[in-house]
């Protein structure tokens, strides 16, 4: 009898779970699929809100409503209903992923339609929509973190592209992300060089011109570079119509400068206090802020992508950018050994050595330059600076040894002068390099191609050319 009594209680207990399991469904779950059948999807979303809100755990009415809202276009909604089915059981986590997935996929396409249909600025506001949207339904996308950053970045809204475009290039370890973003830092330093170059022009050439007026060099170049003196003083000899200026005082009060004239060269310059023009720096430092940000994703990429040349390249020209010159060498003497055929790697370093007086080193950089290149200007007038420096630094030691005789450092400019006169083809009108041409010829005592060059200038000056 005992035994009996548990099978019936099993039997009960069997079939209670039976007609749990198949119990009807609600009025407005029954609705709900009925609008669906007809394609009335408000009527089945209004139904299934409805039934949620007497039974919020009801994980098909969950995954139901999202449906029905993804029909209705109503994307952001659609996921949080996907979310809320995922998390309430197993029974529907899988169709609720693969839904979102599908919404993710719609939203992604669109965006990259977008972007390649946009024409103008504003045309990307669409895809930035879009992208906005599916990285709310996928964040872990990030695929489309690049794609938004890359939407702004067409946009012209550089700010917006940074936040996406680094989680990109961080976590996703996004080459393309790299670029555009070290992109925008290098922009914002260079439009910052240039306004800080525009404010302070008049400053910036008044410095340049006060730094070229030094001994030895003409008076006439002194009115050329910095006008007209305030006062003069004159010494004479002699007395009356037979009196000669032997010297004279150039004051130019503005600059506490005093320039002392004898015959036609400049024998002194003197300030009487120091003057400094104003110059406005605080662009320069905006310019550094945004090179160290481009350095510091520059140095994360290098590490990830070692052998990209275009990496270290933008690395080395934002250390050059943000004066951190040691460093810049640094990676330089490593991208010379690396791509020896890159000109610009050897005009920078030709650059740096002719900076550390190294000139037999900067002459082998320039000429392999030119070797590379034959028509880079910039690199031809280096080398003929180099040979001059370089003969002026001989000339000096050998004074300094008492050596006034030895006059091997003429070969020096005598090396200079090929690639001075090809600078003057290429620049008829610049009248420091005339000069210059003109200061060789001298010391090489070639008189008369001295003077033609020292009259060339003088005729540009006056407007005579």
């Amino acid at each position: 009898m005992k035994r009996l009594i548990i099978w019936g209680m099993l039997i009960i207990g069997a079939a209670s779970l039976a007609l749990m399991g198949f119990q009807c469904s609600s009025a407005e779950m029954t609705s709900a699929k009925l609008y669906e059948q007809r394609k009335e999807y408000q009527n089945a979303e209004d139904q299934l809100l409805k039934e949620l809100s007497k039974n919020p755990k009801n994980e098909e009415a969950w995954y139901m409503l999202g449906r029905m809202r993804y029909e209705l276009k109503k994307l952001k909604e659609a996921k949080d209903a996907f979310d809320e089915a995922e998390k309430l059981g197993l029974k529907f986590k899988k169709e609720a992923q693969l839904a979102k997935l599908k919404i993710w996929g719609d939203l992604y396409n669109r965006g990259v339609e977008e972007i390649n249909n946009a024409k103008e600025p504003s045309d990307f506001d669409k895809a930035i929509e879009t992208f906005t949207m599916a990285s709310y339904v996928m964040p872990e996308s990030l695929m489309n973190q690049q794609s938004l950053g890359f939407a702004y970045y067409r946009k012209g809204d550089y700010q917006s592209a940074i936040e996406p475009l680094t989680v990109a290039f961080e976590q996703g370890k996004s080459e393309t992300a790299l670029k555009i973003l070290v992109g925008i830092y290098m922009m914002a330093a260079d439009r910052a060089k240039s306004a800080f170059t525009e404010a302070n022009r008049d400053a910036i050439e008044l410095k340049k011109n006060l730094d070229l007026v030094r001994e030895k060099i003409k008076a006439a170049d002194v009115k050329y570079y910095i006008g007209q003196p305030t006062s003069t003083k004159q010494e004479t000899k002699g007395k009356g119509k037979n009196a000669i200026v032997v010297k004279e005082e150039w004051m130019y009060a503005p600059y506490n400068l005093v320039i002392v004239i004898e015959g036609d060269l400049v024998s002194s310059v003197k300030y009487t206090s120091p003057f400094v023009p104003k110059i406005d720096s605080s662009k320069i430092f905006e310019a550094r802020a945004e090179y160290t940000k481009a350095i510091d994703v520059l140095k994360k990429g290098s590490v990830m992508f070692p052998d990209d040349p275009e990496i270290s390249e933008n690395l080395m020209n934002a250390f050059i950018g943000s004066e951190r010159n040691v460093e810049a060498r640094a990676l330089l003497d490593e991208r010379v050994r690396k791509y020896p055929d890159s000109k610009y790697d050897q005009y920078n370093l030709g650059v740096f050595l002719l900076k550390d007086e190294k000139f037999e080193g900067a002459v082998k950089a320039f000429k392999e330059v030119l070797r590379i290149d034959p028509e880079f200007s910039s690199a031809t007038y280096n080398l003929a600076a180099t040979y001059v420096n370089w003969g002026v630094a001989e000339q000096a030691r050998l004074k300094k040894e008492g050596k006034d005789d030895d006059k091997s450092y003429q070969a020096k400019y005598k090396e200079a002068i090929p690639h001075l006169e090809k600078v003057t083809i290429e620049k008829p009108n610049d009248v420091q390099i005339l000069e210059l041409l003109g200061q060789v010829y001298a010391n090489l005592g070639e008189a008369e191609k001295a003077k033609a060059a020292y009259d060339k200038a003088d005729a540009i000056r006056q407007g005579k050319n």
